[in-house]
C-alpha cells in the first residue's frame, strides 16, 4: 500500500499547503481517497505529484468538516463516477470552539448521488475498513496489510487512544501497524496554541507507546506544533510528520 498526502497544513516548496487534510491510496491494484481538504487546491498538488484522480474508484470522508470534505466539489469535477462514503451526521452542521465547522450545505444539494451514507462498519473496497467511532459523524479507514493494520482517521475527534483501542477488540489478533492523521490537540488559537495540558499530551504518547504498542505514529493538521513536540519527547523516532506530498508504504 502507498500513502501519498495530497494536502496539509505544510508543505514543500513547489506544493501548496492549507488547513486540511487529504490522502490518496494505491491498494491491491486499485486507487481511493481520503477526504478531500477544504478548497480543492489538493488537485494541483496531485498534479505536480503524477496523481491522476480521474481514475479514483471510490472514496470517503472521514468526518463532516469543512477543511475535509469541501473540497470534494472540485473533486467532483475531475472524477465523474467515484462515490463518497460517509456517515448520515455529516450533513449536520457541527461547532467547535463557538465556529461553525461543518461542511458546505451546497455540496450536498449540487451533488447529492455522489454521496453514499450509512453507518458502518462496512467496506470501501476488500481490505478497507470504515468503522465509525463515538463522534456520530466521524470514521476511521483500516487497511489490512502484511505487517498489520495501517489505520487513518483525519482529526480523531474521539481521541486517537480510543479510536486505536476500539479497532484492536474489533480485529483480534491484528496488530496495528501505524496511525496517520490529525490528533486534534490544537488549542482554540489554532495549530500554533495547545489545547490540553501538557501532561496530558505526555500521557497520551505513553499510552500509544506503552499500552498500544505503536510502532509508526504520523501526524500534523490539527495536532498543532506545540503538542507534536511534546509527543516527540516521548515517541522519539516512531513519531513522522505528515505533511503535504509525504508518501507512506507499506506491504499489501
Amino acid at each position: 500500500m502507498r500513502i501519498t498526502v495530497l494536502i496539509e497544513n505544510s508543505a514543500p516548496e513547489g506544493l501548496v499547503a492549507e488547513h486540511g487534510l487529504s490522502f490518496y491510496l494505491e491498494y491491491r491494484g486499485g486507487r481511493y481517497l481520503l477526504d478531500a481538504g477544504e478548497s480543492g487546491a489538493f488537485l494541483l498538488n496531485a498534479q505536480r505529484l503524477g496523481v491522476d484522480l480521474s481514475r479514483v474508484e471510490a472514496a470517503a470522508l472521514s468526518h463532516g468538516h469543512y477543511d475535509h470534505g469541501d473540497g470534494f466539489t472540485a473533486f467532483f469535477r475531475v472524477n465523474r463516477t467515484a462515490q463518497i462514503c460517509a456517515r448520515p451526521a455529516v450533513v449536520e452542521d457541527d461547532v467547535l470552539h463557538g465556529e461553525h465547522v461543518g461542511l458546505n450545505p451546497g455540496l450536498f444539494r449540487r451533488h447529492a448521488r455522489r454521496f453514499d451514507l450509512a453507518d458502518g462498519p462496512r467496506e470501501l473496497a476488500e481490505g478497507l475498513h470504515l468503522i465509525p467511532d463515538a463522534v456520530p459523524h466521524e470514521q476511521s479507514l483500516a487497511a489490512e496489510t502484511a505487517e498489520g493494520l495501517v489505520v487513518l482517521n483525519s482529526c480523531c475527534h474521539a481521541g486517537v487512544d480510543h479510536i486505536l483501542a476500539d479497532l484492536r477488540a474489533r480485529f483480534p489478533g491484528r496488530p496495528i501497524r501505524a496511525v496517520l492523521g490529525g490528533f486534534h490537540l490544537m488549542g482554540k488559537g489554532g495549530t500554533a496554541a495547545l489545547g490540553p495540558a501538557p501532561e496530558e499530551v505526555r500521557a497520551l504518547a505513553r499510552r500509544l507507546r506503552d499500552e498500544l504498542d505503536m510502532r509508526e505514529i504520523c501526524t500534523g493538521h490539527c495536532t498543532g506544533a506545540p503538542a507534536y513536540a511534546l509527543l516527540a519527547e516521548e515517541l522519539g523516532d516512531r513519531l513522522r510528520p505528515l505533511t503535504t506530498g509525504a508518501v507512506f508504504e507499506y506491504p499489501d
